[in-house]
């Protein structure tokens, strides 16, 4: 204890007696260290009281985690042949006595019923459902939505999906064309499920380019939700957004709407050869006879990749018309157009075969091995 207290005295006296005898260069060093010592001591104090605060909050989320979950597991395993009002209301009797305004306690029931609705099917996400609009939870949703934060955006508009609240859509539809991309995606994810008028109303205001991982999320919800109306997409392939043509175009293809053709047309002098790629095979793959002339007139004007896609779709469609240009690539310079040519006159079930024996008679040794290779059952394409 002297120790300490001698030390304390020494510094006192050097601080508060002695500090007006020293050099300006010595005294500005003393205020230095003075300051980094009073830095660090307060430093230390923050931490240790932030750690404190942590533990608290840990050991009352835990607490409040068990008891939520331990209530919301008895609507699980409720009886079920109640009316799912009723059982609602015997369950919000218990829940409104909690806490709520307390936003650790809140959070916690917000977050515990969006995963037991998540993760149970029959009447529960429906009990839950009830409970979370009775209990007001869905306000806190709408707040969420609102805020200048993207991240607490994003939470609300997965909450406001999760537990279908349709109202919410009006407030989504604004971010649905945001320059966030996480958010974008979620707002337009869940303006498919919420809105009742107009599903794909996004679509017609849709500025930002919408990724392709982005596409695939939503091709999934669109092609899994029954309850969904499909509309014709072919009236989004005038859009100037090159990437929700070609999300269309997608839609286009799953769906097979045959109505869109005179679009897909249009779309072969696109200046993306993405979207004409893509207008190619869909032509092919719904074997649209009518346009074939179409993709002739476009063959010779791009690459090797579009050169490739054609023949393929015209082997698909094997109407016979252009039985002459696809011996004619016999004589390509490109192994790839040669193969993807004989393919497609073999597709002609009627009279492939005897054309491609035919062409083999009149032909060099290497043109040979590869009708040889084409004409292999064996092999596939």
């Amino acid at each position: 204890m002297n120790f300490f207290g001698t030390i304390f005295s020494y510094i006192r006296e050097t601080y508060v007696d002695r500090l007006s005898y020293f050099p300006s260069n010595i005294k500005i060093s003393l205020m230095i260290i003075l300051f980094c010592a009073i830095a660090i001591v307060e430093l230390y104090i923050y931490i240790i009281f932030r750690r404190v605060i942590k533990a608290n909050q840990n050991k009352q989320t835990k607490y409040w985690k068990e008891r939520i979950g331990n209530m919301l597991a008895s609507v699980v395993v409720y009886d079920e042949s109640e009316n799912t009002a009723e059982i609602a209301v015997h369950f919000y009797d218990k829940l409104k006595k909690l806490p709520l305004k307390n936003s650790t306690v809140n959070q916690i029931l917000t977050s515990e019923i969006i995963t037991y609705h998540k993760n149970f099917t029959g009447k529960i996400p429906e009990v839950l459902a009830l409970l979370y609009a009775k209990l007001k939870l869905d306000k806190r949703s709408k707040k969420k939505i609102d805020s200048k934060h993207w991240e607490t955006k994003i939470e609300g508009i997965r909450e406001a999906n999760e537990m279908g609240i349709s109202e919410m859509a009006e407030e989504i539809i604004k971010y649905t064309d945001d320059e966030n991309g996480l958010l974008r995606m979620e707002a337009q994810a869940a303006y498919l499920k919420l809105s009742n008028k107009d599903p794909f109303h996004f679509l017609d205001r849709a500025q930002e380019r919408i990724l392709d991982w982005h596409q695939l999320v939503l091709f999934e919800i669109i092609t899994k939700n029954k309850k969904l109306t499909i509309p014709s997409f072919s009236k989004w392939l005038r859009s100037p957004n090159d990437t929700v043509v070609m999300f269309c175009l997608k839609l286009i293809d799953h769906f097979m709407q045959f109505d869109a053709a005179e679009e897909v047309q249009r779309l072969l002098k696109h200046h993306n050869t993405r979207i004409v790629k893509k207008s190619i095979e869909i032509i092919g793959k719904l074997e649209l006879e009518e346009l074939e002339k179409h993709m002739f007139e476009i063959y010779f004007d791009h690459t090797d990749e579009i050169k490739l896609e054609i023949l393929n779709s015209l082997g698909k469609i094997s109407s016979g018309k252009y039985a002459d240009f696809l011996s004619s690539r016999i004589h390509s310079n490109d192994s790839k157009i040669k193969r993807a040519a004989l393919y497609a006159i073999k597709r002609d079930a009627d009279h492939g075969e005897a054309r491609l024996l035919e062409i083999y008679h009149h032909t060099s040794p290497e043109n040979q091995a590869l009708i040889t290779h084409v004409l292999d059952n064996r092999i596939k394409q």
